[in-house]
């Protein structure tokens, strides 16, 4: 026991010694300076307390009381000087009594009593061992090798003094002959070990009784009766027996019932104090392991809180755990909304079917008595058949009379309450009131951190959505802008080929039907070449398309796609020994669509293909047309919402991941063989057309893409032109700039047909030399066609030029660049007309008759 834990009575009892020590022994020697016999012997003719005794007793007290000293830690020099005399006095007390020991033994007269005073007598011999054992225990005070000696020294001397007390007490002669002692000498002998025993408290026999535990108390009410009754009992039966009232036999029994009837009191005093005790600890014992399993449910319901995000299954852990392990018989959870001023019930628990129906029942605050819980107070219930508001009522009806209100705060705002509710009435104790509040605050932060963790998350996905929007984005501006060197490049190289199947066509009328439709096919592929070109390079422009549309029969663009296509489904595969079949199921009288025809004469074509590349060992290849029905509820009839195309291959399929990327651009399955741009262009089409794509696949199923387009016509923002049907324009003057001869040629020859003066020039500085050379000469241009793309000096440095000179002169630019025919806003500077390569020769003569009529300055 530290000295902190231990009680101040002990240092009380100790300082109270000494003080009495000292203050004895000065009236004793007053009492011999001034012949008081009182002061003396107490009583007028019992033994005396002799002046080397009291000398004794003095200096005793003196060295008693400087040892609290010598226990004070505030002052370590002045312990060490009250140790130093104390010990000092101590051995002068043991050497006295030593001294009158040996004389008394020898039978010597040791002078020692003369030194104080020679009238008083000498010291008993009793009196000079009492002094001998206490003044070494006095010594040894302190010493915690020494402490038993210590103690069994003061207990000895204490032994004595009662012997001799016991005389005075009782009457009659000295148990022990040389055991004299005065009543007083006797009685500071007793305090004097009482002071030394509590000197030290924390440790030997005094520690039982400082204790705080059930034994020191018991020892502490048990100690002073146990010695003191029995003495008081003794000598009243003495008293009684000297008048007469008994004889010694009587007295005997009488001092022996009493004695029973006393210790069978403290038995009984000390087994009862035990038993409380002891039930006392039980119930501590008990309310700790409630205590250890209640934390255990809270660990239980943290961690299970811990592995979950959102607040429904948050709330559906908590009520679960609440009835299987508090256990409560109804348990719910409602939110609270502050416009209103009402709870929600979102969560009930299971074990309550009778009340599973308060889901979503919403709940007054004031019309309730919930109104507390607005400030953080939980409400406890004990006897809910007392209550008549609406919700607990309700509770009642179910067969529960006792419930908590738990308020679910967070950030010092109400958020919602969590309900317990049992059976029996006052069912709820408090320390099940305090793990319901301490629930409830770890709920509140954990559905508030499931509510941040929604909010981050969704903000994530934003984020993310908006991250896959910017790259594609930026993937297609950098696909548009490289589409759109490739569509000039292309567009350059197939113009001749375009101009020349059109010349011939129209101008050679004696070739084969077999020949025509050639070159009509030929025509088609060209046009659908450019018109792909055109497409690839709005993904980069963003740009609403100029639709142009017109009724296409979906049957008939399936078969001219299986011809445009065979060799590429049929000859193709079979120089490797495989096979592909292909089954059409044209379904017949389908009304038709409106659209591009080559936009979705390519959709196909792509589709096609796809299908060839997903059978690398042989299948079946099947192109279904139909009607696509409308959903109708049971007794309506079904309406047409549209016609649908089937492409279904037997192939190898996809598995979920690429289904659902498949239509990012650029991402492909067929690695190095593909762009991962077809399905790509197959859904702007499609969306251009206000059509819609499904695609079913599975690993080892193969692939159905269906196509389902509307009933209802396609807007036309733009008629489509009609083709050049009358004679040639009157002819004029043209001059035509470039830097490909390949195409100077062709578009010279086809002008020339048609009777005008074409001039070219290869390049754009030789094309303004030319200009100005015919001003300079008055042959002036009727008209100017000039390309964009030129190196060093291009179209537009051409028309800026050409207008400089003659404001009048229209200036026509034939682009490979993707600018659409008519298109305003696309018309560069100083341009009066924009025609895209691959020309078309009644384009061509469209524009000669437009600015046919206008003449040069």
């Amino acid at each position: 026991m530290s000295k902190a834990e231990v009680p101040r009575w002990p240092q009380r009892i100790h300082q109270a010694a000494a003080g009495l020590l000292v203050l004895v022994a000065l009236a004793v020697l007053w009492g011999w300076g001034a012949d008081s016999a009182r002061l003396k012997s107490v009583v007028v003719g019992w033994p005396r307390m002799v002046v080397p005794t009291a000398v004794c007793f003095l200096l005793a007290g003196i060295a008693l009381g400087l040892l609290a000293f010598v226990r004070d830690p505030s002052s370590a020099r002045g312990r060490v000087v009250s140790f130093r005399i104390s010990q000092a006095l101590s051995l002068l007390i043991v050497l006295i009594g030593l001294s009158r020991l040996l004389s008394a033994v020898l039978g010597r007269d040791s002078k020692i009593d003369h030194l104080f005073y020679m009238g008083s007598g000498a010291m008993a011999p009793a009196t000079a061992i009492n002094f001998t054992l206490l003044g070494s225990a006095l010594f040894l005070a302190g010493r915690r090798r020494a402490f038993s000696s210590f103690q069994t020294m003061a207990l000895f001397a204490s032994l004595i003094a009662w012997l001799a007390f016991s005389r005075f007490l009782y009457g009659g002669a000295p148990l022990i002959p040389q055991d004299t002692l005065a009543v007083h000498t006797s009685l500071l002998f007793f305090a004097w070990s009482i002071g030394l025993l509590c000197s030290w408290p924390e440790e030997g026999l005094m520690s039982l009784l400082v204790s705080d535990s059930a034994g020191g108390v018991i020892a502490r009410k048990l100690l002073v009766p146990a010695m003191v009754l029995p003495i008081a009992v003794g000598w009243v039966r003495l008293q009684g027996q000297r008048a007469g009232w008994y004889g010694t036999e009587a007295g005997l029994s009488l001092f022996a019932l009493a004695n029973v009837v006393i210790f069978g009191a403290l038995v009984w005093m000390t087994a009862a104090a035990l038993h409380r005790s002891d039930l006392s600890r039980r119930n501590g014992e008990w309310k700790l392991l409630e205590q250890l399993a209640r934390l255990d449910l809270l660990r239980q319901i943290t961690q299970a809180i811990g592995e979950r995000q959102d607040m429904q299954s948050i709330f559906q852990v908590v009520l679960r755990s609440l009835e299987d392990n508090l256990p409560i018989d109804f348990g719910c959870i409602a939110l609270y909304d502050r416009a209103g001023m009402v709870l929600t019930v979102s969560n009930v628990g299971v074990r309550q079917a009778v009340l599973a129906d308060l889901k979503h029942t919403t709940i007054g605050i004031d019309e309730n008595g919930f109104a507390r819980s607005l400030g953080g107070q939980l409400i406890y219930e004990p006897n809910l058949d007392q209550l008549s508001t609406p919700f607990p009522r309700q509770l009642v009806q179910g067969g529960l009379h006792s419930g908590v209100i738990v308020p679910l705060m967070v950030e010092s705002a109400l958020f919602g309450i969590l309900i317990a509710a049992r059976r029996e009435s006052e069912g709820f104790s408090s320390s099940d009131c305090e793990f319901l509040k301490h629930l409830g605050d770890l709920m509140a932060l954990a559905a508030h951190q499931a509510q941040m963790y929604g909010s981050l998350q969704h903000a994530y996905d934003d984020l993310q959505a908006t991250r896959q929007t910017v790259m594609q984005q930026e993937r297609l501006r950098a696909f548009g802008q490289m589409a759109s060197g490739i569509a000039h490049d292309i567009n350059n190289t197939i113009s001749p080929a375009a101009l020349y199947t059109e010349s011939l066509l129209e101008t050679e009328t004696g070739m084969s039907r077999q020949a025509r439709r050639t070159l009509q096919t030929i025509q088609r592929a060209l046009n659908d070449v450019s018109n792909t070109l055109t497409r690839l390079t709005d993904l980069y422009r963003q740009r609403e398309p100029q639709v142009v549309s017109a009724p296409i029969d979906l049957n008939q663009l399936v078969r001219q796609t299986i011809e445009l296509t065979n060799a590429r489904w049929s000859a193709m595969p079979q120089q490797n020994g495989i096979v592909i079949r292909m089954v059409t199921e044209l379904a017949h009288g389908i009304p038709s669509i409106r659209g591009l025809e080559n936009e979705l004469r390519e959709v196909l074509v792509n589709l096609i293909f796809n299908a060839v590349d997903a059978m690398p060992s042989g299948g079946t290849l099947t192109l279904r047309t139909g009607i696509a029905k409308t959903g109708s509820g049971e007794g309506e009839p079904a309406g047409i919402r549209g016609v649908y195309l089937e492409v279904v291959d037997t192939g190898v399929g996809m598995d979920e991941e690429a289904r659902r990327r498949c239509m990012e651009p650029f991402f492909t399955t067929k690695g190095d063989r593909g762009t991962g741009l077809g399905l790509v262009m197959v859904q702007g089409v499609m969306e251009r057309h206000s059509g819609e794509l499904e695609i079913d696949s599975a690993v080892g199923k193969g692939t159905t893409v269906r196509l389902t387009f509307t009933a209802t016509e396609a807007a036309v923002s733009r008629p489509a032109p009609t083709a050049y049907a009358g004679t040639a324009s009157k002819p004029v003057r043209i001059l035509l700039v470039d830097d490909d001869p390949l195409l100077l040629k062709p578009l010279r020859e086809v002008l020339e047909l048609d009777g005008h003066d074409v001039v070219t020039a290869n390049g754009g500085q030789s094309g303004i030399d030319a200009f100005h050379a015919a001003l300079s000469q008055n042959k002036p241009f009727s008209i100017v066609f000039t390309d964009l793309g030129m190196p060093y000096v291009d179209g537009k440095k051409v028309a800026l030029s050409v207008k400089e000179a003659a404001a009048a002169t229209p200036v026509i630019l034939l682009t490979g660049w993707g600018y659409r025919s008519g298109n305003e806003d696309e018309t560069p500077a100083n341009v009066d007309l924009v025609l895209s390569k691959p020309t078309k020769r009644g384009d061509l003569r469209s524009a000669v008759e437009r600015f046919s009529g206008s003449e040069p300055n």
